[in-house]
């Protein structure tokens, strides 16, 4: 199914740049999922990210799933960075460590929209619940598990009070082992269903000599015959077509500053800023091996957070920031 047609934003529209952080368990990604595997004990390095977050003025938002939101040592490590700040906390579903534990754990049950609706909602109700009878707060912002939207999580969302979604993925595929096919998403913002619900995309950017306002202009990853002779990974390592996530895990900050360029000259101007806050001890992601790793990773952090704010002059909002800038441009729209 298309998505709903994505909203562009006026060109003097002061660009905002969402921080996401996917607040989780540590587990081994090239393992098989296992709802043992819940320990947070790299929370402890939480303020790491967070003392970055204050010194360049850029509250970020802490979605967070079930092992944090229920554990002692989440709750604090959370409450220590966020109480007193504008930081905002939002809430992440993994389904295979959040209970009602009733669905078999497998690879497509990761994603939690290919659960039964029933399954999927009461998940989602009980880390709301969790969320607000721990930190106080009540959840606006959601991100599915493994970008896991499903043909029933809107209506989810909507009866249980969200307003922003942060599930899909620019150009995502996650087709591969049973996910969903975001290729018809671009990054722009949109309004979907009523009571409407932000669909905001993880930002992601197409650069290279064969790409035109952020996004390629032929696709060979779709065509068969030129996967079969690594067409696509030639046009990568000669620069032509390269896809760059806004995430400091496995990108550098050129190709970050290079990809934000893109998108704000293609007319985005609510981008998403990401990662994943097992990556701030070694050893828990792919992305992190050593400590060096992890200064780096820091110093990506910082780096475009200061980038982002000097070259565009633009500003961290959370939820409630992106809520209100999309709303008004939408009425804007309409008065035109």
């Amino acid at each position: 199914m298309n998505p709903p047609k994505a909203s562009r934003s006026a060109p003097d529209f002061s660009p905002i740049l969402l921080i996401a952080v996917h607040t989780e368990e540590e587990f081994d990604w090239s393992k098989p999922f296992d709802r043992r595997c819940s320990a947070v004990t790299h929370l402890r390095e939480l303020g790491r990210a967070h003392d970055i977050f204050a010194r360049e003025a850029a509250m970020p938002t802490y979605l967070i799933d079930y092992p944090v939101a229920s554990s002692i040592e989440g709750i604090r490590a959370v409450t220590a960075v966020a109480d007193g700040t504008e930081a905002a906390i939002g809430a992440h579903l993994h389904p295979w460590v959040n209970p009602p534990f009733v669905e078999t754990v497998s690879v497509r049950n990761s994603y939690p929209g290919n659960l039964p609706r029933a399954v999927e909602k009461a998940k989602l109700g009980a880390l709301t619940d969790c969320i607000v009878r721990n930190f106080g707060r009540r959840p606006t912002a959601y991100l599915a598990g493994r970008y896991g939207f499903g043909p029933g999580t809107l209506a989810i969302l909507q009866e249980l009070g969200y307003r922003l979604d942060l599930s899909t993925v620019a150009m995502g595929d996650f087709r591969g082992d049973g996910g969903p096919d975001f290729r018809a998403w671009g990054n722009g913002w949109r309004w979907e269903g009523e009571p409407p619900i932000l669909r905001l995309p993880h930002s992601a950017a197409d650069t290279g000599l064969l790409c035109r306002n952020a996004r390629r202009l032929f696709d060979a990853e779709q065509v068969a015959a030129l996967r079969r002779i690594h067409v696509p990974g030639v046009l990568a390592r000669l620069g032509a077509v390269r896809r760059t996530r806004l995430t400091p895990e496995g990108f550098s900050l050129a190709a970050l500053r290079r990809a934000a360029r893109m998108l704000i000259a293609a007319g985005i101007r609510i981008l998403v800023f990401s990662f994943h806050s097992p990556s701030l001890v070694a050893g828990f992601t792919p992305y992190v091996r050593d400590n060096a790793d992890r200064d780096d990773l820091l110093c990506r952090i910082g780096g475009f957070i200061r980038f982002f704010k000097e070259e565009f002059g633009g500003r961290i909002g959370g939820p409630e920031t992106v809520l209100a800038a999309a709303a008004a441009e939408g009425r804007k729209a309409n008065d035109a």
